[in-house]
């Protein structure tokens, strides 16, 4: 396992103390808008109550005194009685004087203008009445009805003149209006625009702390898992830790990669102090002890498929007079050549050969029948006798061997010891035998061992 080494770093608790001054830094910001956006709203409130809607409401009162003129106008058109008219002309000129409050030059030119049509109509109506009242004959017909037509169309240009007006305040009040809707509807978009960031920018920063989070803390911490896991199964293959973004991560991947590279090399002491304990040290063929745990692991196997299990114990014959006559190295050298024999024999079939213990060695053969294995043994015992070993002087050693077998199905056997010990008096019945020969017991089982001297 190994970490990479490029990429910036920066601790957990600086990270923190970031997250916390830009939280502190946005709260401020967010404060200082909403301040900033709550005075503009009272102040554009204070504008409208105090300059704008004084205006609407006088535009509307202006309307109402149009709307009022044009009525007194009318009335006075109609009017027949010199008294009435007088009252209505003075209304007239009393509302028309109203208008001159309100600066308003326009507005106060065509009130004038209305007065001065009032005004000439009720001097036609005077003209009028006058020629009723002069000598008994009736005034011109003609006469009359151009002063009747002249104040006709005073009156209509004194109803135009308040339909103007009429339609000047009502277009300056639509102005107004449209102004103050157009502020607040700009208030309303700016305020609607920062409050979308305001309430926007905490979900994009949460989004990215999750982000953060996800890829540099819980990604790093899961991967460390899943390194501390390959450690614990043993892996081999190369497992690249990215180099995390905090510091602090970085220094469990360190630990981690540390414990790695011990837990290996624990691993591969213990391989090897697994290897020597089940090994020979002189054949490295295995040992006794590995030999006798593969001979239980294939007893219980066979007995469960029911197939037939073979083992060949192998003697040496007069090995002790080779040490002896040509010394130690010599029959260490003779233990090793009868090893490669019998490791040449497992590279042709399945077969587990082991050291059982000075010149005696022993053999497993899975599924393999009394005859086959006595076929195996002689096999074992001519390449044996057929060996050529030479001495430092080219003296020519000759080595013999006698091997017992025994098989599962060729009696009862109980447990892999009780096959064990019937291979093994069947290697004493060779010995007896004259030696270089392969011997089994009898078929009739382990009874028959009772005439063998062990």
């Amino acid at each position: 396992m190994s970490i990479q080494k490029k990429g910036i770093q920066i601790s957990m608790a600086a990270a923190g103390r970031l997250l916390v001054g830009f939280v502190l830094f946005y709260a401020i910001i967010a404060a200082g808008f909403s301040i900033v956006f709550l005075r503009k709203i009272e102040n554009d409130a204070r504008y409208t109550q105090e300059q704008q809607l004084p205006l609407v409401l006088s535009q509307n009162r202006n309307a109402i005194k149009v709307e009022r003129l044009a009525s007194l106008a009318r009335s006075i058109y109609l009017a027949k009685d010199r008294e009435l008219e007088r009252q209505l002309q003075l209304q007239t000129h009393v509302l028309a004087q109203s208008f001159t409050l309100d600066e308003n030059d326009e507005l106060a030119k065509g009130v004038q203008d209305v007065g001065a049509h009032v005004k000439k109509i009720v001097a036609i109506r005077e003209q009028i009445r006058r020629m009723d009242a002069g000598s008994g004959i009736g005034p011109d017909p003609a006469i009359r009805a151009e002063l009747e037509k002249q104040a006709l169309e005073t009156y209509q240009n004194a109803m135009r003149t308040t339909d103007k007006l009429s339609q000047a305040i009502i277009s300056d009040a639509a102005v107004l209006a449209y102004g103050m809707s157009g502020d607040i509807q700009r208030t309303a978009k700016m305020i609607q625009i920062a409050w979308v960031i305001i309430l926007t920018l905490p979900v994009v920063t949460a989004v990215g702390a999750i982000y953060v989070v996800a890829r540099h803390i819980i990604s790093p911490i899961n991967s460390a898992i899943e390194g501390l896991q390959s450690i614990d199964r043993h892996e081999k293959r190369a497992f690249k830790l990215r180099r995390p973004l905090f510091r602090e991560l970085s220094t469990i991947y360190e630990a981690i990669e540390a414990y790695g590279r011990v837990s290996s090399d624990l691993l591969r002491t213990n391989s090897i102090l697994q290897a020597l304990s089940e090994e020979d040290g002189l054949t490295t063929l295995a040992n006794r002890r590995s030999f006798e745990k593969r001979l239980g692991d294939e007893f219980t196997n066979a007995l469960q498929r029911g197939t037939d299990l073979a083992i060949l114990m192998v003697d040496l014959d007069h090995f002790k007079s080779i040490n002896d006559q040509y010394g130690h190295q010599m029959g260490d050298t003779c233990l090793k050549m009868t090893a490669n024999v019998l490791r040449s024999v497992c590279a042709d079939r399945e077969c587990h050969a082991a050291r059982y213990g000075g010149e005696e060695f022993s053999i497993v053969f899975p599924d393999c029948d009394l005859d086959n294995a006595i076929i195996e043994a002689e096999k074992i015992r001519l390449s044996l006798s057929s060996l050529i070993i030479k001495t430092s002087y080219d003296k020519v050693v000759r080595i013999t061997a006698s091997v017992g077998v025994a098989t599962i199905k060729s009696a009862k056997f109980e447990t892999s010891a009780q096959l064990l010990e019937n291979a093994d008096r069947a290697l004493y019945l060779a010995k007896h035998s004259g030696r270089n020969i392969v011997k089994s017991l009898p078929s009739s089982g382990r009874t028959d061992l009772k005439s063998i001297t062990a």
